[in-house]
């Protein structure tokens, strides 16, 4: 370290030396012999004097430019960010307000039943798409068995109820069963839970009247039939088709219209309006 504190020391003296004589040379000598001869003999150095300046007064102007660039990126990057923020939010509002406005529509078209709109507070614990806890309850006059839909379609029925909640069973659970029937033929059939399925959202069409012709992408929806769900929800439509070997159906795997891994307003079909 004293090294180099003494070779600085020495450069230092050395610039203010020249620097001086620059000065003297610049204001004393003035054009005479002795003048051009000081300049003459300087000159080298000064140039070098010059060079070294010029470098470093360059050095700490691209320090300078890098730190002001610096800032400029960071205050670029945080201003990126809260606009980003500010989208996100506002294309969550924008989504939020569409499902209450397509809740609503399905409310009021609903003239033959009272319903009462809930959220989606939580999941099962167990199996997430076994049961959904809503913020209503039987203060709000729902009741073990009440129809739960969205405007997509049907997500299960009700099978406990507390003061101001109500859990869910939805129609992926292996407890599940829906009468239904397929929107372009007619025919009526069933559809059940299945663990297996429901891992992937998916649930499975059985006991379809074996004279019903079915193909991937029929849609199927309540039949009406069994008092709970009434006729005309979507269930969800046909992924593909398990027949025997005499061409009768097996089963049909169903994709649920409701998206069950986001689930946020719900409306209870609470009984007959008045």
């Amino acid at each position: 370290m004293p090294f180099f504190s003494k070779k600085w020391r020495i450069v230092i003296a050395a610039a203010i030396i020249i620097a001086a004589a620059d000065f003297a040379v610049e204001h004393f000598a003035g054009i005479n012999p002795i003048g051009a001869a000081v300049r003459t003999v300087t000159a080298p150095v000064r140039t070098g004097f010059s060079y070294i300046s010029g470098a470093v007064g360059d050095a700490f102007g691209f320090v300078w430019d890098m730190r002001a660039y610096k800032a400029d990126n960071e205050a670029l990057e945080a201003e990126n960010i809260r606009l980003k923020r500010e989208n996100r939010d506002t294309a969550s509002y924008r989504e939020e307000n569409e499902r209450l406005q397509n809740l609503l529509d399905l409310q009021e078209s609903i003239t033959d039943y009272s319903t009462v709109a809930a959220r989606v507070i939580s999941y099962s614990p167990n199996n997430w798409y076994e049961t959904v806890e809503i913020n209503k309850g039987s203060m709000s006059g729902l009741g073990v068995g009440n129809a739960v839909v969205t405007s997509d379609g049907v997500v299960g029925r009700i099978t406990e109820v507390g003061p101001n909640y109500s859990i869910v069973t939805t129609i992926l659970d292996s407890s599940s069963a829906v009468g239904v029937r397929v929107s372009r033929t007619g025919g009526s059939g069933l559809v059940e839970g299945d663990d297996e399925l429901a891992e992937n959202s998916q649930c499975q069409l059985s006991f379809l009247d074996r004279s019903t012709p079915i193909i991937v992408g029929d849609v199927v929806e309540t039949s009406g039939s069994g008092g709970i769900y009434p006729a005309g929800f979507v269930i969800g439509s046909v992924m593909s088709v398990s027949a025997d070997s005499t061409g009768n159906l097996k089963y049909a795997v169903i994709d649920p219209a409701v998206d069950f891994e986001n689930l946020h307003e719900v409306l209870v079909i609470n009984g007959v309006g008045n």
